[in-house]
């Protein structure tokens, strides 16, 4: 009975039950649906790819269709300001832009995982980038559900669960797909995934809508016209995106007649993307006058004018307008930097150092999860016992140290032991990392603005992952294993140094005291 009793009195401490809120819950499972997708696109696709014998140089490529989560802040502004018609909106509008990102990964997960990746190289990005875009769009909504959600104190709890989400989500399609892909096929993989999409829809369909959301009103036809615009902008974006990658793609030039014109390569990716710039310009200046709420006719160019003051340019001016936010903004780009490298490679590096896909999933995803989440809570401890700024330290040395254990594994070769060792230090200091930072970018947002400035800082975070990590493919071909990932080591020094600047001149208090 003593023992009971104790046990009792654990489970009401504060640190233990503060996890089993309701609202903490639903963030988990919010989690969850925002990792889902990620590895369908990366380290899924990449051992896919690798087992089908695509050159290493491509699979580095493909880092590139997950630019949408660099370009989101682009269309952050339509998801935080505009409320969606019909049944979808009266869900709310948080809810209504999830629900419906979530309904468009179903689709594209499906059709990505029924293509060849060496056959249909061209397919194959075009799916990705899509999948990429709306799991883009989705964790802008969700990043703005979970700080607007919780209170500041939960903030800290919020990034832990939010990354035990996310880390579930990628086990799921990292482990469970490869589990799947190695017993039945790579396409009933990637149903499944689609299928487990549509549980998170439906649990986002009974979660509550939060209270702090700032509500922007839309019953004036102008922000129809808006919606619109911005949706075309969003469109050619994607498929600027899409041509872009693929003409970054060395085995796409090879197979396709579209190599034999080298100098019109790039040409669909720049006409596109320029019309995704000029589009709302030259559509805003042939629209009709439009009727304002007070019956009087409005000017098309104020109306565009007030809306991208509300919606892009307050958030904005916001953030430079704070003490030290060319640092922080230069830290939020290199912090994970030489993390996302070694990531980016790091399951070819394991086929090529001849595990099989059962050996990935229990060792990289199983044991991997269990060391995030382990790295995740230390990560939440440290935040809530060091503060934020000591803990993003000693996180970011933990990562850099981490990726000097795969230079180790490529020496030791297929060795399952020490591959055990390698992905739980490098998971570990993972986990610590990615907590410490999302309680930092976190904190860092102004509920004004919530959605639109998370989406900038995070699309700065996801820049290593895809921008700077395309080239990781050509780096590893050249340099080989164990000299890369020394390399991707040094490239985790930049993001300490401005670190160390912002912990002395700019510290989180400070910064939240300059944006009040």
């Amino acid at each position: 009975m003593q023992a009971l009793n104790k046990l009792s009195q654990y489970s009401e401490h504060e640190g233990i039950k503060k996890y089993f809120d309701q609202r903490l819950l639903i963030i988990l499972f919010m989690g969850f649906s925002s990792g889902l997708p990620l590895a369908l696109t990366s380290s899924t696709l990449q051992v896919w790819q690798t087992r089908m014998q695509v050159d290493l140089a491509t699979i580095g490529f493909f880092s590139l269709v997950g630019i949408s989560y660099s370009l989101k802040f682009l269309w952050a502004p339509i998801i935080d300001q505009v409320k969606l018609p019909g049944f979808l909106g009266r869900l709310g509008q948080r809810k209504s832009w999830a629900i419906i990102t979530q309904i468009m990964l179903m689709i594209t997960i499906s059709l990505l995982g029924s293509i060849d990746p060496k056959l249909n190289p061209e397919l194959t990005a075009l799916y990705a980038v899509l999948v990429a875009f709306f799991s883009a769009s989705q964790d802008i909504v969700i990043d703005a559900y979970r700080i607007e959600l919780l209170d500041e104190k939960q903030q800290g709890t919020g990034a832990a669960m939010t990354q035990y989400g996310y880390r579930l989500g990628m086990l799921a399609s990292g482990a469970g797909a490869l589990w799947l892909a190695q017993s039945v096929s790579w396409f009933a993989a990637y149903l499944v995934m689609a299928g487990l999409m549509a549980i998170c829809m439906a649990i986002t369909l009974f979660s509550p809508e939060p209270t702090k959301i700032r509500t922007t009103s839309t019953e004036n036809s102008k922000y129809w016209y808006l919606l619109i615009l911005g949706l075309l902008a969003v469109a050619l974006c994607a498929v600027g995106i899409y041509f872009l990658t693929l003409s970054s793609m060395k085995s796409f030039f090879e197979v396709t007649e579209f190599s034999k014109i080298p100098t019109l390569k790039f040409l669909p990716s720049t006409i596109a993307l320029i019309l995704a710039a000029l589009t709302p310009i030259l559509i805003i200046s042939l629209l009709p006058k439009t009727i304002g709420q007070t019956g009087k006719v409005a000017d098309n160019y104020k109306i565009l004018r007030d809306y991208f003051d509300q919606a892009i340019i307050n958030p904005f001016s916001d953030i430079i307008n704070r003490q030290g936010w060319k640092a922080i903004l230069l830290f939020v780009l290199f912090y994970k930097l030489g993390d996302s490298m070694a990531g980016a490679m790091a399951n070819a590096f394991y086929v090529k150092m001849g595990f099989t896909n059962i050996e990935i999933a229990e060792i990289s995803k199983i044991y991997g999860l269990i060391a995030t989440l382990v790295g995740v809570f230390l990560g939440g401890i440290m935040v809530t016992r060091y503060g934020i700024m000591m803990a993003l330290l000693l996180g970011g040395i933990a990562q850099l140290l981490s990726n000097l254990m795969f230079s180790a594994q490529a020496y030791m070769g297929h060795d399952i032991y020490f591959l055990m060792a390698t992905i739980s230090i490098e998971n570990l200091a993972g986990g610590m990392g990615s907590a410490a930072f999302v309680a930092y970018l976190s904190n860092l947002c102004n509920t004004t603005f919530t959605a639109t400035q998370y989406a900038l800082f995070s699309s700065l975070m996801a820049v290593g992952r895809t921008v700077l990590s395309s080239q990781s493919g050509i780096f590893a071909e050249q340099m080989g294993w164990i000299p890369y990932f020394i390399f991707t080591a040094i490239a985790a020094l930049p993001g300490l140094i401005f670190l160390f600047w912002i912990m002395y001149r700019y510290p989180v208090e400070k910064i939240k005291l300059a944006k009040v």
